[in-house]
């Protein structure tokens, strides 16, 4: 038995679901208390932005657009994707910035980790903005409404979605395992 193609609908709630999630984590993650919000400061001037821009004004600026973004993407739409569109994009740009000079930065997507940016991460925005345009042109071209099944597939999907990205460098790490031993004592001289 086929269930045909997959309604727009359907994959518009999928993509709405995982980025709202992944939204609120990341915002959650930097804003949960004063050592993750500083952390989070040090990254932002450790992305080689101005020092008259770093500190906790645009910090708390990021953290309540990334909030803004997962409550738009549930309530409206159109606003929500393209503010995601916006944070995603510079993200991915201050990602490849960073890589391009051979920058060391900490990680701080989710609040918690020390895993310098990489490859990896500019794979995962790249990743997250195609989710983010799937998710707005299937917006704009919506037909019918969901079925209760399908949006229990679809919601069901984008949450799983949602907790792959936001586990992202745990998943990096079991693909590729620990760096060497000697590559990560040469990195603690430095």
């Amino acid at each position: 038995m086929s269930l045909g193609p997959l309604p727009l609908s359907a994959v518009n709630l999928a993509c709405r679901l995982m980025l709202s999630l992944v939204f609120v984590v990341a915002a959650f993650g930097k804003a949960r208390g004063r050592k993750p919000f500083e952390d989070f400061i040090q990254t932002l001037g450790n992305f080689g932005l101005p020092p008259s821009l770093v500190g906790s004004p645009l910090a708390a600026f990021l953290i309540l657009a990334e909030a803004a973004s997962a409550v738009l993407l549930l309530l409206n739409v159109a606003a929500g994707y393209a503010l995601a569109l916006a944070l995603l994009g510079s993200f991915t740009l201050g990602i490849a910035w960073v890589l391009r000079r051979g920058g060391k930065v900490a990680c701080r997507c989710f609040g918690a980790s020390n895993t310098p940016v990489g490859a990896a991460h500019l794979v995962r925005n790249v990743l997250l903005l195609a989710v983010t345009a799937v998710g707005a042109v299937s917006h704009a071209a919506s037909g019918a409404p969901v079925t209760v099944a399908m949006g229990a597939i679809a919601g069901t999907a984008g949450v799983l979605a949602g907790i792959f990205v936001t586990r992202w460098d745990d998943l990096v790490f079991l693909l590729r395992g620990p760096a060497p031993i000697a590559a990560s004592s040469r990195a603690r001289r430095s």
